[in-house]
């Protein structure tokens, strides 16, 4: 019984920690949708924080037309209700409550694993020409809108790993972005910077002219390649790890739904409980209902007499006459 408390009591811990994660971005997002000033103002008045600016920002972006608010708080309320089926599960034990968890669960990490690992990960670090076309298309169609999720990663990887489009500086030629920018060659973000905070080029004039040193000249997808190569061991390593976690989540599930511990040995006892003893007590057939007998293979039949107490009638003694 105290091994099949373990799995429930880390599966509502790490579920209740999920929920309550969820829980708060959820209420970051919907505060931001409201009023995004005065969770600004608010936060950074109490936390003195840089990354309070950073989060009202980033959960004020669009992906394509869809408000990345409305992404988050739907995928905060899916982790809610993941986390609650299973609290309630390990919990109470309630095997529909466990079952729709260990569904969920699965999903999700399929999803995720999915995108970080194979869409992201994987095709870039195997140089899809398909990912590179859809890089492209992102930079054609999408740079340089207001509050745009792909304007802001293309900044970011830009301005971080040193580098400028997708392939090269030819990305942006004919694009969203030159069209609202025709006197320019490329944003700011390819330049070589001298402040990558203020993003103040080390050449003023760096975004007209294409002299050699004032600009980076390679492309961002293989900036990003070489960059999951020369981390691959890591990559491998947090892939490892995600699965741990996901196959740990599914054994705590699995102990709760059958109600009993994973792993048995080789006679059916539970593992890590006391063992039956070989000598199992048989109640005779006797009309004597103070005898009882023990079989044993290894000793002849042996009679042991239980005698109760008339003063305490909870009170038992056993003896063991000699044998006739």
């Amino acid at each position: 019984m105290h091994s099949v408390m373990c799995p429930r009591t880390c599966l509502g811990f790490t579920n209740f920690l999920f929920f309550f994660v969820g829980l708060i971005g959820f209420g970051i997002c919907l505060w931001c949708s409201i009023n995004t000033e005065l969770f600004r103002d608010l936060n950074y008045t109490v936390t003195r924080s840089e990354l309070v600016g950073v989060i009202a920002n980033f959960v004020n972006l669009k992906l394509w037309l869809t408000p990345l608010t409305t992404v988050i708080i739907t995928s905060a309320i899916v982790a809610m209700l993941t986390s609650c089926c299973g609290i309630l599960g390990a919990g109470c034990k309630t095997k529909c409550a466990m079952k729709s968890y260990i569904f969920l669960v699965s999903v999700i990490c399929s999803v995720a694993i999915w995108f970080i690992y194979i869409s992201c990960i994987y095709n870039i670090y195997s140089d899809n020409d398909k990912t590179r076309k859809f890089l492209q298309s992102t930079i054609r169609t999408q740079y340089g809108k207001d509050n745009d999720l792909f304007t802001s990663l293309w900044d970011y990887i830009m301005v971080n790993y040193e580098c400028c489009g997708v392939v090269g500086l030819a990305d942006f030629k004919d694009s969203y972005w030159i069209q609202l920018n025709p006197d320019k060659l490329f944003p700011v973000q390819c330049c070589v910077l001298q402040n990558r905070t203020h993003l103040i080029p080390l050449v003023k004039e760096c975004q007209s002219s294409l002299d050699p040193g004032t600009f980076n000249a390679i492309g961002c997808f293989q900036a990003l390649r070489q960059s999951f190569v020369d981390s691959k061991g890591l990559i491998i390593f947090s892939c490892i790890v995600c699965l741990c976690a996901y196959a740990s989540l599914m054994s705590f599930a699995y102990c709760v739904l059958r109600g009993e511990p994973l792993i048995t040995d080789t006679d059916g006892y539970i593992y890590g409980a006391r063992r039956a003893r070989h000598a199992e007590p048989e109640q005779s057939e006797s009309s004597l209902q103070n005898m009882m007998f023990v079989n044993d293979a290894s000793e002849p039949t042996t009679k042991v007499v239980r005698v109760v107490s008339a003063v305490n009638p909870f009170q038992k003694y056993k003896y063991y006459p000699e044998q006739v």
